[in-house]
């Protein structure tokens, strides 16, 4: 997601959607008596005729809906660019990728503003390397664009020298993807054919969180990851993990009756008036019907951590109740 302006004294937001999982973050942000507006499509009646028109709408938020392509929000027009439509209609405006839009909340959370910060966020740095035996060719994706990082090449050639050839080739390779590695990119994806993949897998990169993918040549690799969703895939793994190192300890403290660790609403309601809650994990269903306990998390300086991913991580969440807090003693 792109924001242009984050006023959150005025709980006003500006941006403009960039990709289907800012609109999975989105769908926490609108609540019901926000103001959305944002350009969209209606009919528009003048006189005897009609035509569909695009026209600038605000609405208040009524009703929010994740689809496998937009989201879709309700509610009643309160402003309109074009006075041949009538005021207070229900109108829907669809959010899709390259939607801009201002919402004016009523109030914006900590934990939504932390959201939005992720969102802009994903559009993540990515590395990708794409190679074949001789040729590698390194690119990063950052503020959703893709450059050209560098190019690496290595002659393999002739029957003897080969396999030292080869060996030269992975190794410096290995070498060049390790320093890279150390950057800390949201995902981190090599490509080539399939016994290269699994020859640096296995020899040259070992215990390292990589994602593999197959493509044919070097020249045409990023091509192919682009047409197969390849990247959004390696950043939900990205997440994935982060939302099972969380469970995991979470779930390791509750076996060992380590006090920090509470689960239960009503536990949870008890211990926010006697300590200081530190993190807490919250599943997607839960954010969207328990706004009360979520705002005092928030006021009282608390982490919320968003699962939002499928995943056994977000089953066993959701087994607690959709909600797991840490405290502090303090």
């Amino acid at each position: 997601m792109k924001i242009t302006k984050l006023d959150s004294r005025n709980n006003l937001i500006k941006a403009i959607v960039k990709s289907y999982s800012d609109l999975i973050f989105l769908q926490y942000i609108c609540e019901n008596g926000d103001e959305l507006t944002a350009y969209s499509r209606r009919k528009v009646v003048v006189g005897k005729s009609q035509e569909i028109k695009t026209i600038k709408i605000t609405v208040i938020i009524e009703k929010v809906k994740l689809t496998e392509t937009s989201l879709d929000i309700g509610g009643r027009i309160t402003y309109s660019s074009d006075e041949n439509v009538p005021l207070h209609k229900y109108h829907t405006i669809q959010i899709k990728r390259g939607t801009g839009f201002i919402l004016k909340k009523r109030r914006l959370l900590h934990f939504q503003v932390k959201l939005l910060r992720q969102a802009a966020e994903t559009s993540p740095r990515v590395f990708i390397c794409v190679y074949e035996e001789g040729t590698a060719f390194f690119y990063l994706l950052s503020n959703y664009r893709i450059k050209r990082k560098m190019d690496f090449a290595k002659a393999v050639s002739g029957k003897r020298f080969k396999n030292e050839s080869r060996k030269e080739f992975f190794t410096k390779l290995a070498a060049l993807l390790s320093e890279e590695y150390q950057k800390g990119y949201n995902a981190f994806i090599v490509a080539g054919k399939a016994m290269d993949n699994e020859d640096l897998r296995k020899n040259y990169l070992k215990d390292k969180s990589i994602t593999y993918e197959t493509v044919s040549y070097a020249d045409t690799g990023l091509r192919e990851l682009l047409s197969r969703n390849s990247i959004n895939e390696a950043l939900n793994k990205a997440r994935l993990s982060i939302q099972r190192q969380l469970i995991s300890e979470y779930l390791s403290g509750i076996s060992k009756a380590d006090r920090h660790y509470v689960y239960g609403e009503e536990k949870i309601i008890k211990e926010l008036a006697e300590r200081k809650p530190q993190q807490a994990l919250i599943s997607k269903e839960y954010v969207l019907n328990n706004k009360e306990i979520i705002e005092k998390l928030d006021n009282l300086g608390c982490e919320i951590v968003l699962f939002d991913e499928n995943d056994e991580s977000l089953s066993q969440l959701n087994s607690f109740g959709g909600i797991l807090v840490k405290f502090t003693d303090i």
